[in-house]
């Protein structure tokens, strides 16, 4: 399967796949899935608004949350398949490495949208606090 021809479905079972596989690097590892299926200058938006646009600021934005956070585990279900992209949740345990929170339990929905073959975007949406 070439990713030029991957179909909305397959690409979202590839990325629901790889997140459920164990890892040692977070960087290397997530290197795979968006060498194979994420256009080169993707954008990704975080719940609180901070967007990030492309490889080197994913990135940067993984080793800030390596450096912030212990990431006991991570679960990730789905896809659910729409017309122009998919959406799964993350359902993680994890813990601050400088008190900033407790260990906690914690979900979110990403949406990925996906443009001739390939993630253009990808925005987090956090469980309502309010």
């Amino acid at each position: 399967m070439t990713t030029a021809t991957a179909t909305v479905a397959q690409i979202g079972k590839d990325l629901v796949e790889h997140c459920n596989t164990p890892y040692d690097d977070m960087i290397a590892h997530d290197s795979k899935i968006w060498d194979k299926h994420f256009a080169d200058s993707w954008t990704s938006i975080e719940g609180d608004g901070q967007t990030f646009q492309g490889r080197d600021a994913m990135i940067a934005k993984y080793k800030e949350w390596q450096e912030a956070v212990t990431m006991h585990s991570c679960k990730t279900t789905g896809p659910f398949v729409g017309q122009t992209g998919f959406s799964v949740i993350f359902e993680m345990d994890v813990e601050s490495k400088n008190g900033a929170f407790p260990r906690m339990q914690m979900q979110e929905v990403a949406n990925y949208t996906v443009k001739d073959g390939k993630i253009v975007q990808e925005e987090f949406c956090y469980q309502c606090q309010e």
